[in-house]
C-alpha cells in the first residue's frame, strides 16, 4: 500500500521518502568511511610485517585512491545507462571480491596480492560513492534533497571511528607473529564483507521486485 502512494516525477524525484530504503542506503556511508580509515592502519602494519620502505608502504594509498580516480567516470556511465541500484550492486560486488581476496592474500603472505585486494575494494567504493551520494538526494521530494544528503553523510564519522577502532584492536597489535597479524587483517575485512553482503542482498531483491513490477505493468498496457 505504501508503495502505491509513492509517485515518481519526471525529474526523477519521488513524492515521499521510503524510510527503510533511505536508512539502508545511508548505512553505506559509514562502511566506506571505515574502509578508508583502515588504510592508514594497514600502511603501518604492512610496513612492519613485510619490512617495507616508506615508498613501498605508500603504495597502499596509491592503490586505494587510484581505484577512485579510474572508476568515477565509468561508474557515472553505468548509472546513466542502467540505474543507481545497478551501480550500487556493482560496487558491492567489487567490494566483496576485494574482501574475499584478503583470504588468499593472508595465506600467500605477499604484499602484491594485498594491493590487488585493496584496489578491488577501491573500485567498489568508487561505484558506491558515485551512486549513493546522488541516489540519497533522489529518494524523496526535490526540496529536501540537500537535507537527505546531509543526513546520510552524518553517518560517515561513525564509520571513520569504527575503522580506527577495528585497526587498533584487531590489526595493530605489538609483538604478534606475522601469521597472527595477517589473520587479524583478514578478520577485520570479514566484518566489512558481511555488512556489505547483507546490504547487497537487499538491493538485489529490490531490483528483482522492480523488474517484475515493470514486466507486469508492461503486460497490462499491452493487453489494454
Amino acid at each position: 500500500m505504501e508503495k502505491q502512494e509513492i509517485i515518481q516525477y519526471d525529474n526523477g524525484y519521488i513524492s515521499k521518502t521510503p524510510i527503510f530504503q533511505f536508512i539502508l542506503l545511508s548505512c553505506l556511508f559509514p562502511l566506506w568511511a571505515a574502509a578508508a580509515s583502515l588504510n592508514d592502519v594497514l600502511i603501518t602494519q604492512f610496513k612492519s610485517v613485510f619490512a617495507l620502505s616508506d615508498f613501498a608502504s605508500a603504495l597502499v594509498q596509491s592503490a586505494f585512491y587510484s581505484g577512485y580516480f579510474l572508476i568515477s567516470i565509468p561508474a557515472s556511465i553505468v548509472i546513466r545507462k542502467t540505474t543507481y541500484k545497478t551501480a550500487i550492486l556493482t560496487g558491492l560486488g567489487f567490494y566483496i571480491a576485494g574482501c574475499c581476496l584478503f583470504f588468499p592474500a593472508s595465506h600467500m603472505a605477499t604484499y602484491t596480492m594485498f594491493l590487488v585486494a585493496i584496489f578491488a575494494i577501491a573500485i567498489g567504493l568508487g561505484f558506491l560513492e558515485t551512486s549513493a551520494n546522488t541516489y540519497s538526494t533522489m529518494l524523496g521530494p526535490e526540496k529536501h534533497a540537500t537535507l537527505r544528503l546531509n543526513i546520510s553523510q552524518t553517518f560517515q564519522p561513525i564509520g571513520a571511528v569504527s575503522g580506527i577502532l577495528l585497526g587498533k584492536y584487531l590489526i595493530f597489535q605489538e609483538g604478534e607473529s606475522m601469521h597472527s597479524q595477517l589473520a587479524s587483517m583478514q578478520f577485520s575485512f570479514i566484518v566489512n564483507l558481511f555488512c556489505f553482503l547483507a546490504i547487497g542482498l537487499y538491493f538485489r531483491g529490490e531490483a528483482k521486485i522492480e523488474a517484475a513490477e515493470e514486466k507486469e505493468s508492461a503486460a497490462a498496457e499491452s493487453q489494454a
